[in-house]
């Protein structure tokens, strides 16, 4: 695993419950496209955070060195998905 790997790995694991915990300080008393982001963020970040357990814990005799999949599912997504999640959440809200 590489630096920027585990980079983004810190940064889903502990930046983007951070990141969610300052945009829910009065999430009541925002506007609905932002309450709807916010729970998009948080849907998708845990749907990232399952995946990524489940790429953890799944026996390695199944991975190669070469294959990318466990990759793409304990490290990108715990970043693109609440980013995604965030952005579909936005895009579905009702307009006042």
């Amino acid at each position: 695993m590489s630096t920027l790997h585990q980079l983004l790995l810190v940064v889903g694991l502990f930046g983007v419950p951070v990141i969610l915990l300052v945009v829910a300080h009065r999430i009541k008393r925002r506007p609905p496209r932002r309450q709807r982001a916010f729970w998009g963020g948080v849907i998708g970040h845990l749907v990232a955070v399952a995946l990524a357990m489940y790429a953890s814990l799944s026996p390695a005799i199944g991975w190669l060195p070469t294959d990318t999949t466990r990759g793409l599912l304990g490290v990108w997504s715990l970043i693109a998905l609440p980013i995604v999640g965030s952005i579909l959440g936005a895009i579905r809200s009702p307009e006042p």
